[in-house]
């Protein structure tokens, strides 16, 4: 027998085909089963290159996230028997995750971040007898069956911040010995929802927020009948608020004299009289009637009056102003003046060379007539001898009975040459 063990112990550590414990784990035998310790390493996956005919595999205090479906059946791991995935990150496990452990008997996910799994996941768990879900985040439960298992024997649900515990929650569970559904927030539970656990053995309510009214006491009356184990939570009988003013009010109390227990002098008194009597200064009776609406609006209206004299002081110093009507300055006004001075002297100007001496200017243009021949002898051409120069020809005649064109402006005048 000892050489079998010996045998088995051999086989594991070596490995039959070169397989080595790694490095993050520590591989030992308990109880004669093969176990793999990978404990507080920071592993984010159930892929350790543990020896696949590991039995107890701990995986606690490590970061692994999810479970996804045939994950262990996969890697090779179906002759796991306890399995431990307490402390880690885990918030979502696939339908089929657990597929091929069909020797699993016990299974720890304390300690994670679940808040819901489906009913039959652990369909393809047949032999498990132990789950452990305690300190997972289930607050609300539906009215349906929690889970779903012939054969589970042990289901802890403590600190799961489950609020409500609906009727139907347990009825898919026929062999069910033992329950724990202390540190939740359920204020109070009905028979009805632990009627189905035909086999219950033991309960664990440990609780501060259950309410001992007639629900939980006709159920603690019902877990006593059926023999079992239960710690009473409603051990001594609430007294009523009635009750506890009777209580108070049974014991007379006798009338005290306060001068005896006062230390009450009448110098207090003199001085209090003395100070009630003190004249008060004019600084003190105008801060006792002057109150802060009264000075914030007396502040207002002095800022106020401030702004509009120094507005006023402003104006009149920049902007020359006579009865707060500012004129404009004269500068542009002035020479506006003299270039329409200077255009009406140059226009004049103009008129009056045109009038006086027009052999000087351009001549006021008439209408043109055919020009007649001049019957004055020709010039004599200079340079060139018996050439005669043509006689000049009048431009136009001026006719005495039509009127004249007046003269144009003086930009548009030309000079004929």
């Amino acid at each position: 027998m000892e050489l079998k063990y010996i045998l088995v112990v051999v086989l594991f550590s070596a490995g039959v085909g070169g397989e080595l414990c790694p490095k993050e784990c520590d591989c030992d035998m308990d109880n004669g089963l093969n176990r793999a310790m990978c404990v507080d390493q920071n592993i984010i996956t159930i892929d350790m290159g543990v020896p696949k005919e590991v039995q107890v595999y701990s995986l606690s205090h490590n970061v692994i996230s999810g479970l996804d479906n045939f994950c262990f059946k996969n890697i090779g791991y179906t002759s796991l028997q306890m399995l431990d995935l307490s402390y880690n990150m885990i918030f979502w496990i696939g339908l089929h995750a657990f597929s091929g452990l069909d020797k699993l008997v016990h299974l720890d996910l304390s300690s994670n971040r679940l808040r819901y799994i489906p009913s039959d996941l652990f369909f393809d768990t047949p032999e498990l007898d132990t789950l452990d879900l305690s300190s997972n985040m289930f607050e609300s439960l539906r009215n349906e069956p929690f889970l779903m298992h012939s054969k589970l024997k042990v289901l802890n649900l403590n600190n799961c911040r489950i609020k409500t515990l609906p009727p139907r929650l347990f009825n898919r569970l026929p062999n069910l010995r033992k329950l724990d559904l202390s540190e939740n927030y359920v204020t109070s539970l009905k028979t009805e929802v632990l009627i189905p656990l035909r086999k219950l053995e033991r309960i664990e309510l440990r609780n501060e927020h259950w309410l001992c009214n007639s629900d939980f006491k006709a159920l603690e009356d019902w877990i006593t009948s059926q023999g079992i184990t239960y710690q009473k939570q409603c051990k001594k009988r609430v007294p009523q608020m009635s009750e506890k003013m009777i209580s108070v009010v049974v014991e007379e109390k006798k009338e005290v004299d306060v001068n005896e227990i006062w230390n009450i002098t009448t110098v207090k008194n003199d001085t209090a009289v003395e100070e009630t009597n003190k004249p008060v200064t004019p600084f003190q009776k105008f801060d006792q009637d002057f109150s802060a609406v009264k000075a914030f609006i007396l502040g207002i209206e002095i800022g106020l009056a401030i702004g509009i004299v120094g507005t006023y002081v402003w104006l009149n110093r920049f902007c020359t102003c006579r009865g707060l009507r500012c004129t404009r300055p004269q500068a542009r006004r002035q020479r506006r003046r003299r270039m329409q001075r200077f255009d009406g002297d140059m226009r004049t100007n103009l008129l009056w060379t045109s009038v006086v001496n027009p052999d000087l200017e351009t001549p006021l243009s008439f209408r043109r007539q055919l020009s007649l021949p001049d019957r004055s002898a020709p010039f004599p051409t200079y340079g060139l001898p018996g050439v005669t120069e043509a006689p000049l020809q009048i431009d136009a005649i001026r006719i005495p009975d039509r009127s004249e064109t007046p003269p144009p402006p003086y930009h548009d005048c030309r000079i004929n040459v």
